[in-house]
C-alpha cells in the first residue's frame, strides 16, 4: 500500500486531501439543491427589515448580514431571523425599515430576491 503513495505520512495527506475536497464539493452541491428547492417551492413574500446587522464583507464582492424580516400572513405577523450572504452591490437595500422581496419555505430556508 505505502509503496505506491510514499511515506504513511504522505498517504494520509492524499487522503485528507481528497475528503477536504470531496466535503467542498458536496456542500457547493447541497447549497444549489437548497437555492433551487427554496426557488421552486417557495412563496414570494414582501417583508419588512426590522433589524439588519452587517457581519462581515469581502473583496469578492459579498456582505454577510443579520437580519430580522416581519410580514403579515392572513391575521398573524409573521417573524424571521437569519443570516444571508448577499451581493454587496444589493447590501444598500437591506436597511432597517426597508422592505424587501425574499422567497420563503419555511424559517430556515429563505432566499433574498433582488431585481436584476
Amino acid at each position: 500500500f505505502f509503496s505506491v503513495w510514499g511515506t504513511p505520512s504522505m498517504a494520509f495527506a492524499i487522503i485528507f486531501s481528497v475528503v477536504i475536497s470531496a466535503s467542498v464539493i458536496a456542500y457547493i452541491i447541497y447549497l444549489f439543491i437548497r437555492d433551487h428547492k427554496i426557488l421552486s417551492q417557495g412563496t414570494d413574500v414582501r417583508a419588512v427589515v426590522e433589524d439588519v446587522r452587517y457581519v462581515s464583507s469581502n473583496d469578492g464582492g459579498t456582505t454577510t448580514l443579520r437580519y430580522r424580516l416581519s410580514w403579515v400572513q392572513g391575521d398573524v405577523t409573521k417573524q424571521v431571523e437569519g443570516k444571508e450572504t448577499i451581493p454587496a452591490l444589493y447590501a444598500s437595500k437591506v436597511q432597517k425599515g426597508c422592505e424587501v422581496n425574499i422567497k420563503y419555505l419555511d424559517d430556515d430556508h429563505i432566499l433574498f430576491v433582488f431585481d436584476k
